[in-house]
């Protein structure tokens, strides 16, 4: 057991979900805390000059604090706030987010947009299987860990979901399919993936294997399009590598087909099962619709990690020309297909690394670049080769702290920060999506 602290009080959340208290000017971090609550915690750990602790007795609640409707909170890692009033999250995430950018001159920063959904937006998640006492458990990951936390009806994904975990679990019980084991590299099953559009109604099932052979494929197959006939697509990923990586390159279609369609906004888009789309679509319109606003009419525009073209398509209706750069060639097949589905003519998609690509493409006359880069953010020659050309950037990222590094660059090459506009895109997380519009 680590050292216990007693009488802590929480000042204030934190970026990654922590409260953070003081106790001796010593800081410390402490899991699923409420600002004004007073704690007893245990020190799990410590780096450098602080500590991180989990709760032992909470002495006195904030006034803030909930209880949360899930059996597993607290032990599952899918949310951090369910013990927080939806509106109160908000005001905790602007807060986090301000300080995250309060050294650097921004003209405007806006509240945030929440979500529409507080809970079971998710339109995508994947589930690890794993065997507890003998039997096949499909859940979620532990917080930090690779201990998989079963539960009878998430918060934050559609109910369905739940059902579908369920009937799966039966399926590996009566097949006695060998469950995968990270340790050791043996057995089958990995994961269970699944992909919902609440506007087409359309269900993928994905699920990811160790080996090509699995059995009783068909019965699964006539199990699950009996129990739920909107499903349009069973994919078998096989992964045969010992690796945090999910998906692998070798795949068998059970049945139907590998995409389905879902709608933003008035536009419908075909997404590959290994396409990347925001998990939240109520939120995407609505930060779709806060780009085309700060965009010049008649201008060229790139869309730098374009995916299916989400943005690119949104946007087109007002600029001159687009040119979506994506690496992914599953989500340019995909994007080209949603140019074709929305009668989409002035843009371009190019299936390249957007470092490599982006100084040809600026020399076409481009006003202005939407970067929406992965969690590690931009390449630094994506940034200091940016001509003076080069007027405004938009730059989209679910991780402030490296949008924060890059934006540093970017105003060491000239560009201010206009606005900043934060989006609850991870409702009951800690997560954010910002937007920030940078100019010459």
């Amino acid at each position: 057991m680590g050292k216990i602290v007693k009488d802590l009080k929480i000042e204030k959340l934190v970026y990654k979900g922590y409260g953070l208290g003081f106790k001796n000017s010593i800081p410390f971090f402490v899991s699923y805390s409420v600002p004004e609550d007073l704690l007893d915690i245990e020190i799990t750990h410590t780096k450098k000059d602080v500590s991180f602790g989990i709760i032992k007795k909470i002495k006195k609640e904030s006034e803030n604090r909930i209880k949360p409707e899930c059996e597993v909170f607290g032990e599952c890692g899918g949310c951090d706030w369910l013990n927080i009033p939806y509106r109160k999250q908000l005001e905790y995430k602007q807060q986090v987010i301000e300080e995250i950018f309060r050294k650097l001159q921004i003209e405007e920063i806006n509240r945030m947009i929440d979500s529409n959904d507080e809970k079971f937006y998710r339109n995508k998640s994947y589930f690890p299987i794993t065997q507890i006492n003998g039997k096949p458990v499909i859940g979620m990951f532990a917080r930090k860990s690779h201990q998989v936390i079963p539960h009878k009806k998430c918060e934050i994904h559609p109910p369905i979901f739940d059902k579908l975990i369920s009937d799966f679990q039966k399926y590996l019980i009566a097949s006695k399919t060998s469950i995968y084991n990270e340790k050791t590299g043996k057995g089958t099953a990995k994961h269970l993936g699944i992909r919902f559009s609440k506007t087409t109604n359309e269900l993928l099932i994905i699920y990811i294997t160790k080996t090509r052979k699995m059995p009783f494929s068909k019965q699964l197959v006539r199990m699950l399009r009996e129990k739920y006939p909107n499903i349009i697509g069973i994919v078998q990923n096989i992964n045969p590598k010992q690796t945090n990586t999910l998906l692998a390159e070798d795949e068998k279609i059970l049945y139907g087909r590998d995409y389905l369609y879902d709608q933003i906004g008035g536009f419908r888009f075909k997404l590959n099962y290994k396409s990347f789309f925001q998990i939240n679509s109520s939120v995407s319109e609505k930060m779709y619709n806060f780009v085309k606003d700060n965009l010049e009419p008649d201008t060229n525009v790139i869309d730098a990690f374009c995916g299916v073209g989400t943005i690119s398509i949104f946007i087109a209706e007002k600029v001159k020309k687009v040119f979506g750069i994506e690496n992914n060639a599953n989500a340019i097949n995909d994007a080209n297909k949603n140019l074709e589905i929305n009668d989409i003519s002035n843009c371009e998609f190019l299936n390249e690394n957007v470092e490599n690509i982006l100084p040809d493409i600026i020399k076409r006359d481009i006003d202005t670049i939407i970067f929406d880069p992965p969690r590690k953010g931009l390449d630094e020659k994506s940034i200091i080769s940016l001509p003076q050309t080069i007027k405004k950037v938009i730059y989209i990222s679910c991780n402030p702290t490296t949008q924060k590094r890059d934006v540093e660059k970017f105003m060491g090459i000239g560009f201010h920060v206009k606005m900043m506009q934060a989006f609850d895109m991870f409702p009951q997380t800690y997560h954010i999506e910002n937007v920030l519009i940078l100019e010459r």
